[in-house]
């Protein structure tokens, strides 16, 4: 294995700290690509590609696929060979409403929406900023403007309730997001009672309060990552759920070898968090219709790319859950996996998880042949667990698909944990599947 324990948290610390909503995220990503030479291209033109080519598509701000095209690839010759990484942009959170002013007495709150399935309680007395896009009037209706804001600095916090006020609180609680989970995050004069949040909108816009029409923004953890143990072998931080992922598969797409005959594809989608069938999603029709511009592109039949498909192979990554050192029931007996194990490889016979010996074999081969620490994990046969982007990208694609990541505590909570080891190996598996 010959990556950087160091590089690869230090790469995780950045996108954490850089990235506040799965738009920044999406930017992050085309910005990062951007400065290695890889090109835009355009969602409403014709896609003109050239053997040993890189290039990326923002796709509805949130959503970002990108490729490089190997030297040796030719319509005239053997099919290419396609390889696909696969990750989430989003995270669970809480998505600000409209009209969102709320006020009790001279506190301002405002209105939320949980997004995905947040551990409501891990929210309480953070600091938390907002970020996301806000759409404000342009040249025409069909054409507004799309504006990325970021607090930067924290200006909300969920305050939680005082054990005297509620005696039983250490014996379990139950938190309403309607009531308990309103963020603070003003004290108001009796004169700014009214559209204090819109006012804000416009200090970060630089726009007209009538010239805002909608909005997209999360509440984010601002608290910055940590390592943490006596060693410093653990990494807590937000987002690390599903931002891990995104930096292995960011990092090997951008070391990827362009000289064989490979295609090589990075996918860091939206809205897994709330299953994928969104147009942003692993779930639409987006994916595969990318695909068949980029072979049509290249002088391929569309019977070619399907025989492509037939024979490449897709990793989605996403987290695992590790062996909980105060929970130790609540993971399977025999198929666990510790922080520091290495890559979970996932399986589900539901197929949850994208579960395939033949395939899972193959991964199983290229962590062996490279000395990449790893083991498989499956959920207690008595719990459903979750569910990612394996089969879902499997099913809409046809492409044989592997489901693994780095095992967590904590997942869900607006601050996680893993080992710092852990993101090195991701990233060495992440990058042996675009040279294999």
């Amino acid at each position: 294995m010959q990556t950087n324990t160091r590089s690869a948290i230090d790469a995780l610390f950045v996108l954490s700290q850089s990235a506040h909503s799965p738009f920044h995220c999406c930017k992050y990503c085309e910005d990062t690509l951007k400065k290695a030479g890889f090109l835009a291209l355009p969602k409403n033109e014709p896609l003109s590609l050239t053997p040993g080519g890189k290039y990326y598509i923002d796709l509805y701000d949130a959503t970002c696929i990108a490729f490089t095209v190997g030297k040796k690839v030719s319509a005239g010759k053997k099919l290419p060979k396609l390889r696909m990484i696969t990750a989430h942009t989003d995270w669970p959170s809480f998505l600000i409403k409209p009209q969102p002013e709320l006020t009790q007495g001279s506190y301002g709150k405002l209105n939320i929406e949980p997004y995905g399935g947040a551990v409501y309680t891990s929210w309480l007395d953070r600091p938390l900023g907002i970020a996301g896009k806000v759409c404000t009037k342009g040249k025409d209706a069909f054409h507004p403007v799309t504006h990325l804001i970021d607090s930067k600095k924290p200006v909300a916090v969920i305050p939680g309730l005082a054990i005297h006020m509620n005696p039983e609180i250490n014996k379990g609680m139950q938190l309403n997001p309607q009531l308990q989970l309103l963020p603070l995050v003003a004290r108001l004069g009796e004169d700014e009672k009214s559209d204090y949040f819109l006012h804000y909108l416009e200090l970060l816009t630089g726009c007209k309060a009538e010239d805002i029409l909608d909005y997209e923004l999360f509440l984010y953890n601002t608290d910055p990552g940590a390592e943490v143990g006596l060693n410093g072998e653990f990494f807590s931080c937000p987002r690390i759920d599903n931002y891990s992922s995104v930096q292995a598969a960011l990092s090997a797409l951008l070391h990827a070898d362009t000289k064989e005959d490979h295609i090589c594809i990075s996918a860091f989608y939206h809205n897994e968090e709330i299953g994928s069938a969104t147009k942003q999603g692993a779930g639409s029709v987006m994916t595969m219709d990318l695909l068949k511009r980029i072979f049509a592109a290249l002088g391929f039949s569309e019977e070619m790319l399907s025989c492509t498909i037939a024979e490449g192979l897709c990793l989605s990554l996403d987290v695992a859950h590790g062996l909980h050192p105060n929970y130790p029931d609540k993971n399977d007996p025999t198929c666990q996996i510790c922080l520091g194990d290495g890559v979970a490889l996932k399986l589900s016979a539901r197929q949850s998880y994208a579960t395939d010996s033949s395939y899972v074999s193959v991964i199983e081969g290229i962590c062996r042949q490279h000395n990449i620490p790893y083991k498989k994990f499956v959920n207690r046969s008595d719990q459903r667990g979750g569910s990612t982007l394996g089969s879902i990208t499997s099913a809409k694609l046809a492409i044989p698909c592997v489901d693994a990541g780095v095992p967590l505590l904590s997942m869900h909570s607006a601050r996680e944990l893993m080992a710092c080891a852990d993101q090195e190996a991701l990233c060495a598996l992440a990058a042996q599947m675009f040279r294999g």
